[in-house]
């Protein structure tokens, strides 16, 4: 009976032993980021004017996004494309990755004299949402200070003709919006360069 007793356990840890084998490795967030640098720059960094830097993404806004463009709910040139590729776990392994990184203001050139504009425009329509003039990333937010202006500039033609799901109050004082108070805006962001005033969310 001990003999047998001693062949069961032996079986059952072949078995187990055999179940890790086989079983999924652990999805690497680091590693499924490395392959969005191409276009957003190593660790969410981007050096690009035309795609968003994605360091301290918050996570639940990161993987709302990339669901979005994977259930056709949002389009873009390719990431609709992209993201059809990965499954929603894959998503939460990269948010994670991502929102851990810091963010980096991209350095560019603006016109102050728009900035001081558009920190007043922001102020008045924007802050409710965008707190600490768009450097706090909320959770379904992400930061807009400090983006490429290009890159500003493109999401807010997106949003003024519907080509971008938005809360409803954003599109009403975006409505109100000249296309003068939208430059100013897209200036004053892309005047806020010192890596200090950028915090993670809680």
């Amino acid at each position: 009976m001990r003999r047998n007793m001693i062949k069961a356990v032996l079986i059952t840890g072949l078995l187990a032993m055999a179940s890790t084998a086989n079983a999924e490795p652990p999805v690497s967030g680091e590693l499924l980021a490395f392959q969005c640098a191409g276009c957003h720059g190593f660790n969410g960094h981007s050096v690009g004017p035309a795609t968003p830097s994605l360091a301290g993404f918050p996570k639940e806004y990161f993987v709302d996004t990339m669901m979005a463009y994977k259930q056709g709910d949002r389009h873009a040139t390719i990431m609709d494309r992209v993201a059809w590729g990965y499954t929603r776990e894959q998503f939460e392994a990269m948010a994670e990755f991502f929102a851990a990184q810091p963010f980096i203001p991209a350095r560019q050139e603006f016109d102050a004299e728009l900035a001081a504009s558009g920190a007043a425009i922001h102020d008045q329509h924007c802050n409710t949402c965008h707190s600490e003039g768009g450097t706090y990333p909320e959770p379904d937010t992400a930061q807009i200070a400090g983006q490429w202006a290009p890159y500003l500039r493109d999401s807010f033609e997106d949003f003024l003709v519907n080509d971008r799901p938005q809360p409803r109050g954003m599109q009403r004082r975006l409505n109100g919006l000249s296309a003068e108070d939208i430059e100013a805006l897209v200036h004053y962001y892309a005047s806020q360069q010192d890596p200090a005033a950028y915090v993670h969310a809680d």
